[in-house]
């Protein structure tokens, strides 16, 4: 579709030249020469416009207002102002900015060269302008953008049900994963050595505590650390997961399955011996 629409404005701007090249032979050898080679080179920009529509994307906007203008002024032909109209009548319903300045460029070029009783030709050119008009391309394009928009909604509400069903997927592997070591291995040792080597944890430590006030997971930020208070039957300790970087410190679903992993050590240990030192490391992975 692309193509086609090149190829049209191609043939636009060939048959335009065309008429000023024509028109060229009634003048005299001087303004001849200058309206043949501003022609030329216009039709040179418009055939690289064609065959390189990507690279020559600002050029294959602009070449018309750029060079018209003044092939027309040279031409000093009211009539050949008109030659802006056609580009300006393609780009109607596509670029109405580039549009409008092709015409208003049509209108100075016109007044330049046909003086103030040329005026009476602008309600013409207008008229023309406002006829190439297209209500149904227009609401067509409307239709579009609300289309786009609605497609751009749906996007987002698709993307954050994707996260979610990422995140309870994540949730649920890393659940099974626990439960699996919880039902498999046989002592904490092996329980939390499986969980350093599946976060790749830098250590993890239990240290025995007494009784313990604050039952909030806490993060050390400066140690990289979280300790998980757990409450045994005998007791209670700190779990200590030692991370790698600062950002897990900040995942929530790392935390949560750590959190989880503490807790599964009930299983294992039924507490420390009165006797035993507090806040002593009873073991370490």
């Amino acid at each position: 579709m692309l193509k086609d629409i090149n190829l049209i404005l191609l043939a636009v701007r060939l048959l335009i030249a065309l008429v000023f090249i024509a028109s060229a032979f009634k003048k005299p050898i001087e303004q001849r020469a200058v309206i043949i080679f501003l022609t030329t080179i216009y039709t040179s920009l418009s055939i690289l416009s064609f065959l390189y529509p990507a690279r020559m994307k600002i050029i294959r906007k602009l070449v018309d207002f750029i060079m018209l203008p003044p092939i027309a002024f040279f031409t000093q032909d009211i009539l050949s102002t008109f030659s802006l109209l056609a580009p300006a009548i393609f780009y109607v319903n596509r670029l109405p900015v580039i549009s409008l300045f092709l015409f208003l460029a049509c209108v100075l070029t016109l007044l330049l060269v046909g003086g103030s009783t040329s005026v009476l030709h602008i309600p013409l050119l207008f008229a023309l302008l406002l006829s190439a008009l297209s209500p149904d391309f227009i609401d067509s394009i409307r239709k579009e953008r609300h289309y786009i928009k609605k497609l751009r909604a749906s996007y987002k509400e698709l993307f954050k049900d994707i996260s979610r069903l990422e995140k309870e997927a994540k949730e649920k592997e890393y659940l099974s994963f626990l439960l699996d070591r919880a039902i498999e291995d046989k002592s904490p040792e092996e329980f939390l050595t499986h969980i350093k080597e599946r976060f790749s944890l830098k250590k993890i430590a239990i240290f025995a505590k007494g009784d313990i006030q604050n039952k909030d997971t806490l993060l050390d930020k400066e140690n990289l650390a979280v300790y998980v208070p757990v409450f045994f039957e005998k007791g209670s300790a700190y779990v200590v997961f030692y991370l790698n970087t600062p950002f897990e410190l900040y995942d929530k679903e790392l935390i949560n399955t750590l959190e989880k992993s503490a807790k599964l050590l009930n299983l294992y240990i039924v507490g420390f011996d009165d006797n035993v030192k507090k806040d002593t490391i009873k073991l370490a992975v």
